[in-house]
């Protein structure tokens, strides 16, 4: 991977998230979930309706949200779990995300303790808003400066909030050959700036004054995502079509050959991906913080 590619990434965040999106929103939905993030199965008889619910459930109990909580969730994609919080915690939540694209979807979501906002999480401490309760899940590995956005976040929190964090990681204590050989393709394809550990992590916040309250590895947990991740991936190389293609990407952000580019390029780093996870190379992280 190309020094100047992840440059690109980090100096172009904007232009990168809502590019890539545009382009591979309705391929995940079709191919994936309408959920982007992963359910945690506690056996391999749970199905999949059941371990989304209880990993939603599981989530919404470890923010502690309460009637008048006022709740964030940042990089809300689709917006089905802000919706969830809505439903099941009597909380206002607000859904903010960078892609225009994911939000038009999300906009289907109609509750009165319920909005979207088209807003960047590297500016969420510019909000107008404090909050009781933050979630950021499987959206990490985009930001262009972890450590700043750990701060900025931790700056949007009320003093006593959680922030809940579910974290794509890279392993600790990894060479640089190992990252180039199995990490740098998927994120060239997904346009990822870095990984970061969950050590870096704990440090992020430490400096930025949120008390770790729990971390856990989740991969023993999480197989039947990525295993279901590469199935779809090879379905979809076998449907594949350039018509097909065009047909998915969103009409509000013209892309043209670009964006069947991006689109033919998430399914090399699918397989990646799984590259990632069967090695161990990648850490599905779960951290918890509260604000001092």
């Amino acid at each position: 991977m190309m020094k100047d590619e992840i440059a690109w990434f980090r100096d172009h965040h904007v232009e990168n998230m809502e590019r890539m999106f545009a382009a591979v929103s309705d391929l995940y939905a079709e191919y994936w979930n309408d959920f982007f993030h992963f359910a945690i199965f506690e056996d391999d008889l749970e199905d999949w309706d059941t371990a989304f619910e209880q990993t939603h459930r599981r989530y919404l109990d470890a923010l502690q949200i309460g009637e008048r909580s006022k709740v964030v969730e940042l990089a809300c994609g689709r917006g089905g779990f802000a919706d969830f919080v809505a439903a099941n915690s009597g909380a206002e939540v607000l859904g903010i995300d960078i892609s225009r694209s994911q939000l038009s979807h999300a906009q289907r979501h109609k509750r009165p303790n319920l909005r979207f906002l088209h807003h960047d999480i590297m500016r969420v401490d510019e909000l107008e808003e404090r909050f009781d309760a933050v979630i950021l899940m499987d959206a990490d590995c985009y930001l262009p400066d972890k450590r700043a956005a750990v701060d900025r976040i931790a700056r949007a929190m009320k003093p006593g909030a959680r922030f809940l964090l579910i974290a794509w990681c890279k392993r600790e204590g990894l060479n640089g050959l190992q990252e180039e050989l199995v990490l740098h393709p998927f994120m060239r394809y997904w346009g990822i700036p870095s990984l970061e550990t969950p050590a870096g992590y704990r440090q992020h916040f430490h400096t930025a004054g949120l008390r770790l309250i729990e971390e856990a590895d989740l991969n023993h947990k999480t197989r039947r995502n990525w295993d279901f991740g590469y199935e779809r991936a090879i379905a979809g190389i076998r449907d594949f079509s350039v018509a097909k293609a065009a047909r998915l990407l969103w009409k509000g952000l013209p892309l043209g050959r670009d964006g069947i580019r991006l689109i033919k390029e998430q399914f090399p780093a699918a397989l990646y991906i799984k590259a990632g996870f069967d090695t161990g190379f990648l850490r599905y992280t779960y951290l918890l913080g509260e604000k001092d």
